[in-house]
């Protein structure tokens, strides 16, 4: 009866942290090139069984907990904006941009120039090149092109790192619309020349709010049913004490 409580009070906090998936959804949905989370589930079971710890010799008790979050990479929409920054991806691959040293990568195509004259991001990361160098665009009009050159004054300057990967599930996601690559992921990665850029154009987030309302609503019916089981245990529990405890 015990485990009982212990697996219903499992299940709660597994749909809490699946709760706060769905919020960042929904709180992101509006996030330019943002991919979706998925909260993934596994049995105490499946996960006791592998670990490195010896099998017992009676199974562990249940309830579930979150494992993990998958990211859907599916495409989002796109949408005019009219910034001769703004562009958007169609088809596989990230822009490839510069953070302190380490290489990272978006599907977020808001640009904008820096004081000193480099493509960035909004927060202020370099935006590099198929060199894995920053581009250089002060001195005149910047035009990007369908193919990713980037044009000064109707000048190639540079060509865009968009680069696409066999898996990209391997990403650590760094930020709402950031990603970094482990080094099996770089080692399966080249330049994506089949995707077409789209100039003056954004992406949005893959984020269906109606869906996450719904994953939303069930996620709480499902917290109550595990709050009323926890409630009937401990009413059968008090009531088992009363009557043991009572003279016959």
């Amino acid at each position: 009866m015990i485990q009982g409580m212990y697996m219903a009070a499992n299940g709660m906090v597994a749909v809490e942290e699946r709760q706060a998936v769905i919020a960042n959804n929904i709180a992101n949905a509006s996030t330019h090139g943002f991919k979706r989370q998925l909260a993934v589930q596994k049995g105490f079971y499946g996960a006791f069984m592998g670990s490195k710890m010896p099998p017992p010799n009676i199974a562990p008790g249940g309830g579930v907990q979150m494992s993990e979050t998958f990211s859907n990479f599916s495409g989002g929409a796109l949408f005019k904006t009219g910034g001769a920054l703004d562009i958007a991806l169609q088809g596989e691959g990230f822009f490839q941009v510069e953070m302190g040293g380490t290489n990272l990568f978006t599907r977020n195509g808001q640009f904008s120039v820096s004081p000193s004259g480099i493509l960035s991001t909004p927060e202020g990361h370099a935006v590099l090149d198929t060199g894995g160098n920053p581009i250089d665009v002060s001195g005149g009009i910047i035009e990007i092109d369908q193919t990713g050159t980037v044009k000064v004054n109707g000048e190639a300057r540079a060509q865009l790192a968009i680069i696409k990967f066999d898996d990209p599930h391997a990403f650590k996601r760094v930020g709402a619309n950031i990603f970094q690559a482990s080094e099996d992921a770089l080692a399966n990665s080249a330049q994506a020349t089949d995707s077409v850029v789209a100039s003056q154009s954004l992406e949005t987030s893959n984020v269906e709010v109606p869906t996450e309302m719904i994953n939303m609503m069930m996620a709480l019916r499902a917290y109550g049913a595990n709050q009323k089981v926890i409630t009937a245990i401990d009413e059968t529990m008090s009531r088992m004490i009363d009557q043991v405890g009572a003279p016959s």
